[in-house]
């Protein structure tokens, strides 16, 4: 990695601080009040997650399109790095800065199963799994926009994960290896919970690893 993807890499994480800092203590503060009843638990669990799906849609309007829109990617680009060098830094910059609201809010959400009397810890595995497809989204959300060459395809492709978010909680609440322990009063790692993990990981090293196969090829990136 020459300087200048380091100092791209840097460049995102100081303009996307206090995006980072507020989702942060964003997310901590919602995980916090759900433990603080049912209804809070309802308000607090909603607020977490918009927590972290707004600031993964902020940081592909800001650190993706805009760039496009404000006429900086030219600039970008003209400086000494090639296109898929540009690719990497925008993915592993945009990537930290996500993940610095992520690790807060995942660390938050396991803080609040373990240690809330209120919530069982048969909890536990559920919440794992949906901190880890919030990150596998925002890989998808991510590669997708380094993709899109349009505003419009951008925002297509942020409303298809936000709505993702609602199919996940539904689809994989309700399968019967994760639905029959969510209640019990302790964490039971079966073979759905693998499998679903694993579904994860994969989304998420394909969505990171795609741009620079396919973008970051493009002899007009602009």
């Amino acid at each position: 990695m020459n300087i200048v993807v380091r100092k791209l890499v840097l460049k995102e994480l100081y303009v996307n601080r206090w995006m980072m800092a507020g989702a942060s203590a964003g997310a901590a503060l919602a995980a916090l009040a759900c433990a603080f009843g049912k209804a809070a638990f309802n308000v607090g669990a909603l607020a977490w997650l918009t927590a972290i799906i707004a600031c993964g849609a902020m940081l592909a309007i800001y650190g993706v399109m805009n760039e496009r829109k404000e006429q900086s990617l030219q600039f970008v680009l003209s400086l000494p790095i090639s296109i898929r060098q540009y690719v990497l830094a925008k993915t592993i910059g945009l990537l930290l800065c996500y993940l610095v609201p992520w690790l807060a809010a995942a660390a938050a959400a396991v803080a609040l199963v373990l240690l809330s009397p209120q919530i069982p810890d048969g909890f536990l595995p559920y919440v794992v799994l949906l901190c880890g497809f919030m990150l596998a989204n925002f890989a998808v959300l991510l590669c997708g926009a380094l993709q899109a060459r349009s505003e419009g395809l951008v925002t297509a492709v942020i409303i298809l994960t936000n709505m993702a978010v609602s199919v996940y909680l539904f689809t994989v609440g309700e399968l019967p290896g994760i639905k029959a322990h969510m209640w019990g009063p302790a964490p039971v790692w079966n073979g759905a919970v693998i499998a679903v993990l694993l579904v994860e990981l994969a989304v998420l090293a394909t969505a990171l690893t795609l741009p620079q196969l396919t973008a970051a090829r493009r002899r007009d990136f602009i």
